[in-house]
């Protein structure tokens, strides 16, 4: 949680709540579950959902090794076009 605070303070500030998922429901409802490798079974693969005020999976960006960071400035856009 202290994470999603300092990276809604780096863009100035959020219209929306970053959410954790410490039960891993989630991670594994949305199919980013890692049990792949050892020692990170259940963690989740680093993964961007946005999700419009409706409830609709609007974005959704999967880390790989090919890549490993996301196009922030697409994933703002994405979730600029999902506040509508």
């Amino acid at each position: 949680m202290f994470s999603h605070q300092a990276f809604a303070k780096e863009l100035g500030g959020l219209p929306y709540e970053l959410i954790g998922d410490f039960e891993r429901k989630m991670v594994t409802d949305y199919g980013v579950r890692r049990d792949d490798v050892q020692g990170y079974s259940g963690m989740a693969r680093r993964t961007i959902f946005v999700i419009d005020r409706s409830g609709t999976v609007r974005y959704t960006w999967v880390g790989s090794r090919e890549h490993p960071m996301p196009d922030y400035d697409a994933v703002i856009e994405e979730a600029r076009k999902a506040a509508g």
